[in-house]
């Protein structure tokens, strides 16, 4: 009778879980209409009927932002996120041809939301990654069963407009191959910051061993990026309307105008409640804002903080190994010891086409 009875309490809490989780499913796709924008609801093409899914590459280097940008485009209820999930594959380059496919294997299923066939990958997302997946923090603090389940992930995975996947240690030209795939329609964010700034981030957190070597040249700082130059023109040149430049520095000084921007391009509607999530990201609102890995900031102030941090000198050496990128990017190159000191003198200049 005991184990009856035992038996019978746990079938009653798994038929509650996917009761959970089912509701979970029919209700963001029964909100869907009204998070979209224009009053046809244009995502499902005025006729209920729901168009494809978006996968989304948010893909740059470290220390360039992305976690900001990537709390940002998240902050929708349509979409779902995974945080730099093939980084274990491309960390160390060069990366051998095998573990390039890996990668874009891997991304392939996140982006199409196979978690349940992916059990070894699904535990290591456990273990840290879920902490910025809004919907899943939700469901560890209601039922731990529910936060452990890979059939969770996926429903609302499943369930999500978006599905957005943080990449920083491959390049654009590598992930181009993600964007021929036809089933799913998958989009990349490109997102850029000034090389002297990704330079001083790190070198502030190399006292702490985070980067070291190469990570503190600019030679390799921006030949990644000349990399990612080649690769953006091959994607702009196939498919067009697969291709967004985002820059950091932008975000950071517009975050409403270009959150506006990116929501349009994903067919995302930029409501009240984002911008109210916004304004605490950005305002310098949150209670610490001091930890280096965090996405909580006043951005207006700390976009340029390099240029107290970087002596003229040393600024003027990462810019002599990077002027085709800060000129390409829309990025001043001080002449002098005086303009750098001027800060009346804007930063951003407008990006060549």
């Amino acid at each position: 009778m005991r184990y009856l009875n035992g038996l019978l309490r746990r079938l009653r809490s798994f038929l509650a879980l996917l009761c959970f989780v089912s509701s979970i499913v029919v209700l963001v796709q029964l909100d869907w209409p009204s998070l979209l924008p224009g009053k046809s609801h244009a995502h499902y093409g005025g006729t209920g009927r729901r168009l494809a899914p978006k996968g989304v590459l948010l893909l740059t280097q470290m220390r360039s932002g992305s976690s900001f940008a990537g709390a940002l485009l998240t902050t929708a209820a349509a979409t779902f996120y995974t945080e730099e999930p093939v980084r274990e594959y491309l960390l160390l380059p060069p990366s051998s041809p095998e573990d390039v496919s890996t990668a874009l294997t891997l991304l392939r299923d996140i982006l199409r939301c196979r978690f349940v066939s992916r059990p070894d990958y699904f535990q290591k997302r456990l273990m840290g990654l879920h902490d910025h997946n809004i919907p899943t923090i939700n469901l560890c603090a209601f039922s731990v069963d529910l936060c452990l389940s890979p059939h969770t992930s996926e429903a609302l995975c499943l369930a999500s407009h978006v599905r957005l996947a943080r990449v920083v240690a491959l390049d654009l030209g590598l992930a181009a191959p993600l964007v021929h795939d036809t089933d799913i329609d998958t989009h990349v964010i490109h997102l850029v910051r000034d090389p002297r700034g990704v330079i001083s981030s790190r070198e502030k957190l190399s006292v702490k061993g985070y980067f070291v070597g190469d990570a503190l040249n600019a030679s390799s700082v921006c030949n990644r990026y000349r990399r990612d130059m080649i690769g953006a023109a091959y994607v702009k040149a196939s498919f067009p309307h697969r291709y967004t430049l985002l820059r950091y520095e932008d975000l950071s000084l517009h975050p409403a105008q270009e959150l506006r921007r990116l929501y349009d391009i994903l067919g995302l509607s930029y409501t009240a409640k984002v911008a109210s999530k916004l304004a605490y990201r950005t305002l310098g609102l949150a209670k610490d804002n001091s930890y280096s890995y965090g996405t909580f900031r006043n951005s207006t102030a700390t976009v340029f903080r390099w240029r107290t941090r970087l002596s003229f000198d040393q600024m003027k050496e990462i810019q002599e190994s990077c002027l085709d990128v800060l000129e390409a990017y829309g990025y001043r190159v001080f002449g002098s010891r005086e303009e750098y000191e001027d800060r009346g003198l804007r930063v951003l200049l407008p990006v060549k086409s």
